[in-house]
């Protein structure tokens, strides 16, 4: 397997769940469907199933001339994971992960949005009170914005979460996690 992410998120959350077949995830920041996308290969290779959001076009990348009917077009004919196109900022997690029949415990999180402040503020929506993940890969950027990096460390600490590795060699753009129990 090549990894299609950026970053080989991907074989970072396969290594971690021990290559799991029928995982699940939340891809938060989803992008384009197949390009450097963080959870193709987990569904289309291993048949993991979940949701991805996306504010769509004209921010999404290589989808940026598209209309967003077309942008959801695309991604229905490329995936079978649905995809909602919305401001993270302004989502019920909670009755979103109901309406989708999720489990409690997500094997994977995906944070990966623009700029990092949003990934930050997004992170602090999340309901980790009442929804349990496995892995997170989450996105700080931290070679262009230094604020967030502490907070999101601090903030995924409180919650039981364990810093694994921080990938991007010497821009440090996302920092990966795994649940400590």
């Amino acid at each position: 397997m090549s990894p299609i992410s950026q970053l080989g998120q991907e074989v970072f959350v396969l290594n971690q769940t021990k290559h799991k077949k029928e995982g699940t995830f939340v891809d938060i920041g989803g992008g384009h469907p197949e390009l450097i996308n963080n959870t193709i290969t987990l569904e289309k290779d291993h048949s993991w199933s979940g949701i991805s959001l996306d504010i769509g076009p004209p921010y999404t990348h290589e989808c940026d001339k598209m209309s967003t009917e077309e942008y959801v077009e695309l991604w229905e004919t490329k995936r079978t994971t649905p995809i909602v196109v919305c401001d993270a900022l302004k989502v019920d997690f909670v009755q979103l992960f109901e309406e989708h029949s999720l489990p409690t415990t997500i094997d994977y999180l995906s944070l990966d949005l623009d700029p990092p402040l949003v990934t930050y503020e997004c992170l602090k929506l999340i309901p980790f009170d009442k929804y349990k993940f496995n892995v997170i890969t989450f996105e700080t950027d931290y070679y262009r914005e230094k604020t967030t990096r502490g907070p999101s460390r601090e903030l995924l600490e409180r919650n039981g979460y364990e810093l694994i590795s921080t990938m991007g060699g010497g821009l440090e753009q996302e920092d990966w996690y795994v649940k400590k129990d």
